[in-house]
């Protein structure tokens, strides 16, 4: 069977006054028995310790005793069938705490002290024994005063309060024109629990209160939020603490709140400040902005004509230029590049300093700056007035040296530029169709298909070129690179197997995956690329030095790049 809960746990016996448990007084049948007889013998009387109205001795069905308001009386929280058994056992809780020894102690010590405050009715102090009645509500704090023209109560928190008794509370008294104050003993302002948050949500002011019981006066521990402006111009309200007098707190006379502070009020006039300030911060940033502005301006000005006068001295050396444009901030890089337009299509000076190297060679580290520089934009796929592209400009010219004009290829092809339809048209239309004509075409082609041009120098190392020759001749499955006939496939793979042997994995593996291995099997008659690719196969327990290993680790990231479908 489940255990009987009666919904008043504590009522008052009118004759003794002491308060009565009623869970333990009605705890025996017998004894409880022996009690509602008396009382139905009106030889003892009980009254609500919340309320105080008389108390009624019923029976259940279960025949369990216990108290009950008696039939048309007022209200009483406890009687109130809105609330729930949790919240009947809250109230009960809390009006159990009100007879704790600390609750006693602070009532009345609250109730000495402020008999000395000046401006207390010292004769309208009431400890708990005074009810408030208003219609059919009533209610008794712990401490009641008059102080001059208004009503003061006073609440002591001891135990958790739910919302609806701090409403309760609050609308009753605010109704009849009375300051509540709670004094908050167990209260954590940092604390986000339910009873807090509810506390927090009540008071508009944000001021949390408590007795400070190490004063000789009468004086309340004031909790409360304190905007302040941040050297940064933030408003941040930190919490403070301060011991305040009766006579320092404010009554709100619409909400019939008290508080030491209104951080609403604060925080209005702060805002002002901060707006005044904000004001200032703008135009200070303003004129700071127009001065680095100008500074800017100036640096990227004489930037530029460092370079003019590098390039009028004819100098080698551009190094100071580059250093000078690697301290330029996003603005001054911008700054920088909008004067020189180099990725604007409608200007063609970037062939005009072609056309001045050609005509003096001793330009070309000039040349070679702009194109090496990362920090200047520079579109390498435009073309000139007359329609030829970069490649044309620059290409077995014969206004430059060969080395000139190789070095510079292959700068333009490390910034970017990509080879063009007719650009084919017109190295043809340059050069005859020897071997090395075709292979000079075939390395231009693996620098165009490079994604990270970075490497573009590594196509023109000899073994790597040659090695890449290989995998492309198994790619387009015709011989590429090489002065061999169409149909000396054996010869071809046993010249890779010999000369190319620290790159035979990856020779190995284009063979199979092109389909040209099978093929070579049969073409083998004599077996001897058989016999050689077995000799440099891949042994993966072979040591290697590091210089080595970085060398192939390098390798392969090209490898890979020129062929993306044989990535592993």
């Amino acid at each position: 069977m489940r255990k009987y809960i009666p919904s008043i746990k504590i009522a008052v016996n009118n004759d003794s006054g002491e308060i009565v448990d009623a869970i333990k007084y009605f705890n025996n049948k017998k004894d409880s028995s022996v009690i509602r007889t008396q009382y139905n013998r009106d030889e003892i009387e009980f009254s609500c310790y919340q309320c105080g109205q008389e108390l009624g001795v019923p029976s259940s069905k279960n025949h369990n005793h216990h108290f009950r308001h008696k039939p048309n009386s007022g209200y009483c929280d406890l009687k109130d069938e809105e609330l729930s058994q949790k919240e009947k056992d809250i109230l009960n809780n809390i009006l159990a705490c009100k007879e704790s020894q600390r609750h006693k102690d602070l009532k009345n010590t609250i109730a000495e002290k402020l008999c000395n405050v000046k401006g207390i009715d010292v004769s309208s102090i009431a400890i708990d024994n005074k009810y408030i009645i208003r219609g059919d509500e009533k209610r008794r704090p712990d401490v009641y005063c008059k102080y001059y023209d208004k009503e003061l109560v006073f609440e002591i928190q001891l135990s958790d309060l739910s919302q609806r008794y701090l409403l309760s509370r609050y609308d009753f008294y605010k109704k009849h024109g009375m300051y509540l104050i709670w004094i908050l003993e167990n209260f954590d302002i940092h604390n986000q629990g339910r009873m807090e948050l509810d506390i927090k949500y009540l008071t508009a002011y944000e001021n949390f209160f408590n007795f400070d019981e190490s004063s000789v006066d009468f004086k309340l521990k004031c909790k409360f939020k304190y905007p302040v402006l941040t050297e940064s111009n933030e408003i941040i309200t930190p919490w403070k603490e301060k011991s305040v007098s009766l006579e320092k707190i404010k009554f709100d006379t619409e909400l019939y709140q008290i508080y030491y502070c209104n951080p609403i009020e604060i925080k209005e006039k702060i805002k002002d400040k901060q707006k005044r300030n904000d004001e200032a911060l703008r135009i200070a940033k303003i004129n700071k902005d127009n001065q680095d502005r100008k500074i800017s301006e100036n640096k990227v000005k004489n930037i530029i004509n460092s370079i003019k006068e590098l390039k009028d001295s004819k100098s080698e050396y551009f190094y100071k230029a580059n250093e000078l444009i690697d301290e330029l901030n996003d603005y001054e890089l911008n700054l920088l590049n909008s004067q020189f337009k180099l990725c604007e299509p409608s200007n063609k000076k970037i062939f005009s300093w072609i056309d001045e190297v050609k005509k003096d060679n001793d330009l070309y580290p000039f040349f070679e700056f702009i194109l090496t520089c990362s920090p200047i934009k520079l579109d390498v796929n435009i073309r000139s007035c007359e329609g030829k592209t970069m490649f044309q400009y620059l290409y077995a010219s014969s206004s430059l040296k060969i080395w000139v004009s190789n070095n510079l290829i292959r700068l333009l092809f490390k910034r970017g530029y990509n080879l063009k339809e007719d650009d084919k048209a017109y190295f043809q239309f340059l050069n005859n169709i020897s071997q090395d004509n075709k292979n000079e075409w075939l390395l231009f082609n693996f620098c165009n298909r490079l994604r990270d041009r970075y490497y573009v120098d590594d196509i023109f190392n000899d073994k790597y070129s040659k090695v890449f020759c290989v995998v492309e001749s198994a790619k387009r499955k015709e011989i590429v690179g090489f002065n061999y006939m169409a149909n000396e496939w054996v010869s071809f793979a046993n010249n890779a197997a010999t000369y190319y042997t620290d790159y035979w994995k990856y020779i190995e593996r284009a063979f199979k995956e092109y389909e040209l291995w099978e093929k070579l099997l049969i073409l083998d008659k004599n077996k001897t690329f058989i016999k050689k690719a077995k000799a440099v196969s891949y042994d993966p327990d072979e040591l290697i030095s590091e210089e080595k290993s970085d060398e192939l680790r390098r390798f392969e990231r090209i490898y890979y790049d020129l062929f993306p479908d044989l990535y592993w």
